[in-house]
């Protein structure tokens, strides 16, 4: 075993496990999965005046590909809308942009909200946001009172939108409930003559958010004009078919044309892909996904990492990789996507999902970068004295993580300001040096990352004559034209 295997695993043992107990964690989904799964559906097909019903819930996010750490208390779950998932109720254009589509509902009778003028794209939305209140109104009939669980019971304590009507987050509902254990009672038995007392302890709480994504279900076959040939040889693909959800693409001739376009979803696909990746690639991901919790502002975001991890999942057997040979291998895929700018998505390779703000662009690519060049000092050093490699290695990784916390502000207000392309590099750049500063004696004090400091100095150095190049050869050019 490397050093690098053994710190992968005890950052996965110590601080991407859960912290409250198996029982606890099941509960909590038997009671999350019978409200989303069971009662909403039921109850829904009973609300007064509701045109809808759900054809299927599907499992969505991290809890249900079993990469969530720390605690549960996430669910997320696509509701698919049977009377637009029907054959011949929706239409689908081309988006203006891959990896969307521009849907229309056929019937217009459904929707009595859409009125006569409306076109098609606006009756599937209206017909979306109805549903979406109708599911609104239905979860606050079902939480009117606690749901009882084994080891405790839920309660609501609010139901939300994400963002503002017709914006780009506005297809998400988010369900937040307050998991309350029960109190321990201690009652002593009545034959003992002792007056029965009840040993109350401090409640436990957990809130637990539960995000509901409305959406319609297609085939494959549906989506033949709008999506790669690759797409569509997919077999997962063609078994699952794809999911329309209301995210609009937000692009300036959506807005001037005043119509909207929708992202095709693949997320039931993408859900079977992560529960069979091998216990190593999910032990990667999970740790990836913690490192990057702590500077998550610089937009390195799950998905990103989810997507670095299919692909290089796809190209190995899922037995022959090491826990530190996947991470590289993942760091790599990254650091590719962070020069470059571009991820293709998994399933749609002409979908770009590195989408970095030119605010963190070079921070993003510093960091992997930096991280890349650690891991691989670490990956390449095999010892007989594990342990003390291994303390050596998670003091430069907890040192790192302060840092780049320490500097959290700093950071955050990069985006605040508005600043030239050369601007925003320098603030960008000085910034990482300055973390670079804090890190340098620790990076020092052992030979095997002696050289990092000096290396990501020469990163940074090189990005600067690229971009003095770009604006020596621009003026250049201008008084050429003057000249002329």
């Amino acid at each position: 075993m490397t050093s690098l295997d053994g710190v992968i695993r005890l950052i996965h043992d110590k601080q991407c496990s859960f912290r409250v107990s198996d029982d606890v964690v099941k509960d909590i989904e038997d009671m999350v999965v019978h409200l989303v799964k069971n009662l909403l559906p039921k109850l829904l097909k009973c609300y007064p005046s509701c045109h809808f019903s759900v054809a299927e819930v599907v499992d969505a996010g991290s809890y249900f590909e079993q990469t969530k750490i720390e605690l549960p208390n996430e669910f997320d779950f696509m509701l698919v809308v049977e009377q637009l998932s029907n054959v011949d109720s929706i239409s689908l254009k081309k988006g203006c942009r891959d990896g969307y589509a521009r849907v229309g509902v056929v019937n217009q009778e459904l929707w009595d909200s859409a009125k006569p003028d409306d076109g098609p794209e606006r009756r599937f939305e209206i017909a979306m946001l109805q549903f979406n209140m109708f599911v609104r109104e239905t979860l606050k009939l079902l939480l009117s009172e606690p749901i009882k669980g084994r080891l405790g019971e839920f309660s609501m304590k609010d139901i939300t939108v994400r963002g503002k009507p017709y914006k780009a987050f506005s297809h998400v509902q988010t369900l937040t409930l307050i998991w309350t254990k029960y109190s321990h009672v201690d009652i002593k038995h009545p034959s003992t003559k002792v007056k029965i007392l009840y040993e109350r302890q401090p409640k436990e709480e957990l809130e637990i958010c539960v995000d509901l994504m409305s959406c319609c279900h297609s085939s494959l076959s549906t989506f033949n004009n709008l999506l790669p040939t690759m797409s569509l040889k997919n077999e997962l693909l063609k078994k699952n078919g794809c999911h329309i959800v209301l995210k609009s693409c937000e692009s300036v001739k959506c807005v001037e044309k005043q119509t909207e376009c929708r992202l095709i979803s693949y997320t039931k696909t993408e859900q079977e892909c992560m529960r069979r990746l091998h216990e190593n690639w999910k032990t990667v991901y999970k740790v990836l996904k913690w490192l990057f919790h702590y500077t998550e502002i610089l937009e390195v975001d799950t998905y990103k990492i989810k997507t670095a991890i299919l692909y290089c999942s796809s190209r190995r057997r899922a037995d022959s990789v090491s826990l530190g040979e996947g991470l590289i291998k993942v760091l790599y895929e990254l650091r590719k996507s962070a020069y470059n700018n571009r991820l293709p998505g998994y399933f749609n390779s002409s979908l770009n999902v590195w989408n970095v703000s030119p605010s963190y662009q070079y921070l993003v690519k510093y960091e992997i970068s930096f991280l890349l060049k650690l891991f691989s000092k670490m990956q390449s050093v095999s010892t007989d004295n594990e342990n003390t490699y291994l303390q050596e290695n998670l003091s430069v990784i907890n040192m790192w993580l302060q840092s780049f916390c320490s500097h959290a502000a700093e950071i955050a207000e990069i985006k605040k300001d508005r600043l030239t392309g050369l601007e925003c590099f320098n603030w960008q750049g000085n910034l990482f040096l300055e973390i670079l500063k804090d890190l340098e004696p620790v990076l020092k004090s052992h030979s095997r990352f002696a050289w990092i400091p000096f290396q990501m100095k020469c990163c940074v150095l090189g990005d600067v004559f690229k971009i003095l190049t770009v604006i020596l050869v621009k003026k250049i050019s201008r008084m050429w034209l003057a000249l002329l």
